[in-house]
């Protein structure tokens, strides 16, 4: 007979394949992973409780101990006794499987037990660990405090939503009124503030210097990181002129008089032969240089701030300075000097047989500039019309010329001064009615005038303002404004660049059609950049402090990160010691964990009491290491604050830690003592009862 073939049908052991896998996946992290996972949920929650217990215990005894009733039995009862209470409660919550043979409290406790038992060996681990957690924190946070003193030095936080719109170099497009109301269109734009960019010539003391000028409103002083170290910022915010014969000009400031203030051009005359007496200074008690002649014609000179004499209120006694003190105004003008003495009339230089004029040690008449008081009714005052002060800005054809050209992108360039051109070259145009005449000036500008900073708010300045051709409508016009008089009402801190800022609507009035700049402010920093590319797609440059930012991020997170790895050199020799602690004290406890064992505490119970030492010694490591780290940057601060206050400087905080980086910390230390205790901890499992027993 045949013999009989039997086949035998093979099983697949369930923990072969792919779905064996993610079975074995599943059971770990249903029983292994969650049950580590609370554990250590309940370790944390054990420990601040602990303490809360403690803090709460003991001022009940300090409030029982200072109250009147001195009742043993009203001692309360003892916290060990309701921690062990709240404890119970605390681990129905935390429970994650049945049949432990001791419950998870008590494994901690003894786990805390046995760290106390050996407290100069624990004390010397959780302190090996504070300095390496410590030395962490204190390079990190250096970096932070650098960080965000950098950025506080180079942007506010307003600037963060602004952006700087300015025309692309050798560009045909130009930023005017129609612009300005496209990118008011654009969705998240809060407001929109131009500038204009001209040159100033500033004449003072019969000093020229050639500036920057920039034509704002007062919304943009507001809005930019600029802020006055003295005075206050103008108010006017007018983009376009008042209509002819509207009543809606922009009031001025009234600013605190001072002796010497200029109040405004003047034109003067005589009802014949007259004469006054010229004084050094506007006051009467100022020295006598001599007698000046007026006739019947005109003469232009400036009425200034002086001091009181008696005379009408209108003159001799007009106003009051900041102190209260009586001013008076008078007139400042160039005369030829004349000396009173008896001469004869058949003389050349006499005069009415009482003047004889003065000359120089080259027989040429003496000519000055001096001040008389308004004191004669003979005497006509009347304010020049803008045409005479143009005719007279016209006639003075001594001062130099600017060459001044466009930089490309909208603001100007000085290159200095350079041949006078024809007069039919340059188009002369008087300030507005709507003009406001003040500025916001810089400290390097008061530094080139000479001009005390502490008494700048007040003083006058003669300028005029050069315009360039790409902000005209007319590309062959050249205008230079006719001088006037600027009061300052500020004074920034910048002191690289001789600079100063005007009302926009002063500018805009000398027939400016284009503007230099623009900026945007966004409604928030997030929606910044799709403002700034819906403009850039208009074809038009922006720039952002928010550009600058971002690149000191960078770069200090790359610092933070090798200050970080600095520290790491110290956590690792720490983390050794933690190693070699708990190997040693495993070593030493073999016939504890034999007993332990036999008595019926399961392997896993074993591993996590060695898991439960490391992580409370790692965490109390980090916690002190936090305190380190953060005493020491707070230190080195406080050291380079003296040192900036003896130099002249505030205070300076070079330390910071984010709440965040705080949490990463804590974090961050229980993995290392769980990465540190694992090693041990499982050793632990792996021992006999029986020959952990014998173990001697």
């Amino acid at each position: 007979m045949p013999a009989l073939v039997t086949s035998e049908v093979t099983s697949v052991p369930r923990h072969w394949g792919v779905m064996g896998a993610f079975r074995r996946a599943g059971d770990f992290f249903r029983y292994s992973f969650m049950r580590i996972f609370m554990f250590i949920l309940l370790i944390l929650v054990y420990i601040f409780a602990k303490i809360a217990f403690h803090i709460w215990y003991f001022r009940l005894l300090w409030r029982e101990k200072h109250s009147s009733n001195q009742d043993a039995d009203a001692m309360g009862t003892p916290s060990e006794i309701l921690f062990s209470r709240f404890s119970s409660r605390l681990f129905r919550l935390f429970h994650t499987a049945s049949g432990e043979s001791i419950d998870k409290i008590n494994l901690i406790e003894i786990a805390i037990r046995n760290m106390k038992g050996k407290k100069t060996r624990t004390a010397v681990t959780i302190g090996g660990m504070a300095i390496g957690i410590g030395s962490i924190v204190f390079l990190v946070s250096i970096g932070y405090g650098l960080q965000r003193l950098v950025i506080s030095q180079v942007a506010k936080l307003e600037e963060m939503q602004q952006a700087d719109v300015s025309l692309q170099p050798g560009g045909k497009i130009k930023i005017s009124d129609d612009t300005l109301n496209d990118f008011t269109q654009i969705p998240n734009v809060r407001t929109v503030a131009p500038l204009i960019g001209v040159v100033g010539r500033v004449n003072y003391q019969n000093s020229i210097s050639d500036m920057a000028v920039y034509g704002v409103t007062g919304e943009y002083l507001a809005q930019s990181a600029i802020r006055p170290v003295q005075g206050k910022f103008f108010e006017n915010n007018d983009l376009v002129l008042p209509s002819e014969g509207s009543e809606s000009v922009a009031p001025k400031r009234e600013i605190p008089k001072k002796s010497g203030d200029i109040i405004g051009d003047i034109s003067f005359s005589g009802k014949g032969l007259n004469w006054v007496r010229l004084r050094e200074s506007p006051d009467s008690e100022s020295a006598l240089l001599g007698y000046g002649k007026i006739e019947t014609t005109e003469v232009f000179g400036a009425l200034v701030w002086g001091g009181s004499y008696t005379a009408q209120d209108e003159f001799g006694n007009a106003a009051n300075d900041a102190n209260g003190k009586a001013l008076g105004k008078w007139v400042r003008a160039s005369f030829s000097v004349f000396d009173e003495a008896s001469c004869s009339e058949a003389e050349a230089d006499c005069v009415g047989g009482a003047y004889l004029l003065l000359r120089d040690e080259n027989n040429d008449p003496v000519v000055k500039q001096g001040y008389f008081a308004v004191t004669d009714d003979w005497l006509v005052l009347r304010e020049p019309t803008d045409k005479e002060r143009a005719e007279l800005s016209q006639g003075g054809g001594t001062l130099p010329t600017l060459n001044v050209k466009d930089s490309g992108d909208g603001w100007v360039e000085v290159e200095g001064e350079g041949d006078a051109p024809s007069e039919t070259a340059v188009e002369r145009v008087a300030l507005s009615s709507s003009a406001t005449r003040e500025a916001v000036v810089s400290r390097a500008m008061l530094r080139i005038l000479s001009i005390d900073e502490a008494t700048a708010v007040g003083q006058t300045f003669n300028t005029s303002f050069v315009i360039t051709s790409s902000l005209l409508s007319n590309s062959q016009k050249k205008v230079e404004s006719v001088s006037a008089d600027y009061t300052i009402v500020a004074v920034i801190p910048e002191d690289k660049s001789p600079i100063f800022y005007v009302p926009f609507i002063d500018l805009r009035g000398l027939g400016i059609e284009y503007y230099s700049q623009v900026k945007i402010t966004a409604a928030s920093q997030e929606v910044l950049t799709d403002v700034r590319k819906q403009v850039e797609g208009m074809g038009y440059v922006t720039t952002s402090v928010a550009d600058t930012v971002s690149q000191i991020n960078s770069f200090f997170a790359s610092a933070r990160i090798i200050l970080g790895l600095l520290g790491m050199v110290a956590l690792g020799v720490a983390a050794l010691g933690m190693f070699n602690t708990l190997t040693v004290s495993l070593l030493e406890r073999t016939r504890e964990v034999g007993l332990m064992k036999a008595i019926g505490m399961k392997s896993v119970e074993v591993q996590e009491l060695f898991l439960t030492e490391s992580m409370v010694m790692a965490f109390f490591g980090g916690i002190l290491g936090l305190l380190v780290g953060l005493i020491g940057g707070k230190a080195l601060g406080a050291g380079l604050s003296l040192l900036a206050i003896f130099k002249g400087a505030g205070t300076i905080d070079v330390s910071y830690i984010p709440p965040s980086f705080i949490v990463a910390i804590l974090i961050f230390s229980l993995i290392v003592g769980i990465v540190t205790g694992i090693y041990p901890a499982r050793r632990a499992t792996s021992i006999s009862a029986l020959n952990a027993l014998r173990y001697e």
